[in-house]
């Protein structure tokens, strides 16, 4: 255990996959084996938090969610993986570690199967990471995998971070602080998240001794948004939100800021668009350890949540999403499958375009 966690006794079906053994492997009942795989990346955050942040959070989220898992279900074989360290739409500054999203998507599928090799019917990959194709990648290979292997994987910890981003587990997150969110916090939450007022404080419940002081000097801060590209970014959110209503209208409009967002942050750290380089959003100097630990416990618990509608038939896998899905060009396969619609577009034509010529 690390930092300021729990120490709990460890449940008797609840295994480090490293640990395991082949005869262990083999014996096996593949309808009641889950496997939980964290996959973040190492990036730059801010000048007080450690590259680790999202893997650290990915690897909390496997190993907490486990945990409850095995509890719950003791006839259950229950194996948390150790993180694998990849991802992509990392911020573009040293120390950061990219990878391609189709790399990212590869990877993935590949682990997915050897996991159904060795008798796991159900997977979950918990993720630190919100970059837009890395969530994307994630979600599209758990799809694909568990078409191609047969196994039920799915990735819900990204979709539980945006509920609790957006405001919608409040009521939840006070009940485990045992008091009212101040007015800071709840505007340190909602303002936007890159090494800020979650994520600090999270890092100051798991390791303490990771985090600058400095923190507390930090203000509210973020990339400059690329305002050109709202021309563009409000017409696509509109194709992508139908609906109307106020609702629709505020979904409208978050598609449309974080795309102009993302792409202004990239400008800033490759091109220095915007003023000096920026490495956090948000607000670092509201964190507290004890938000920290109330965030974390609410992460793995809503994981859970979904964890056990897939389990019970409630919620179908496919179906567990985040709203970085929203966006069909962000799939790993889009350019690919755009080449190839093409492509047969060009037969088409071309066989059309001969048989008139013969005609003629």
């Amino acid at each position: 255990m690390n930092g300021q966690r729990r120490t709990t006794a460890t449940p008797p079906n609840l295994f480090r996959a490293e640990e395991l053994t082949y005869p262990q492997v083999r014996a096996f009942k593949p309808e009641r084996t889950i496997a939980f795989l964290p996959v973040s990346s190492l990036e730059i955050h801010g000048p007080h938090l450690p590259l680790g942040v999202d893997v650290f959070t990915a690897r909390w989220g496997a190993e907490e969610a486990g945990r409850l898992f095995a509890e719950a279900h003791p006839d259950w074989t229950v194996a948390v993986f150790l993180p694998l360290t990849l991802g992509t739409d990392v911020i573009a500054l040293p120390g950061s570690v990219n990878a391609t999203q189709r790399d990212l998507y590869r990877v993935l599928i590949d682990q997915a199967g050897s996991l159904a090799r060795a008798g796991f019917r159900y997977v979950v990959v918990t993720s630190g990471h919100a970059g837009p194709r890395h969530v994307s990648g994630l979600e599209a290979a758990c799809r694909a995998a568990s078409r191609r292997y047969g196994i039920t994987m799915f990735t819900p910890s990204i979709a539980a971070f945006w509920l609790i981003m957006n405001g919608e587990r409040f009521e939840a997150l006070e009940a485990l602080l045992g008091r009212q969110l101040t007015p800071e916090e709840r505007a340190g939450i909602l303002c936007g998240e890159h090494a800020a007022t979650i994520e600090t404080s999270y890092m100051l419940a798991e390791r303490p001794d990771l985090v600058d002081p400095i923190y507390r000097e930090l203000g509210p801060h973020g990339p400059p948004p690329f305002r050109p590209i709202l021309l563009l970014a409000r017409p696509i959110a509109s194709l992508l939100v139908r609906s109307t209503g106020s609702e629709s209208k505020r979904r409208r409009e978050e598609i449309a800021n974080g795309l102009a967002l993302d792409v202004g942050w990239l400008l800033n750290t490759q091109f220095g668009y915007g003023g000096p380089e920026v490495t956090y959003m948000g607000d670092p100097s509201v964190a507290t350890a004890e938000l920290g630990e109330a965030y974390r416990r609410l992460l793995a618990e809503e994981t859970l949540v979904v964890v056990e509608k897939v389990l019970s038939g409630e919620l179908r896998p496919e179906d567990v999403r985040s709203k970085r899905t929203d966006f069909v060009v962000l799939h790993p396969l889009f350019f690919r499958r755009l080449a190839l619609a093409a492509a047969a577009l060009a037969a088409v034509l071309f066989i059309l375009w001969s048989r008139r010529r013969q005609r003629v």
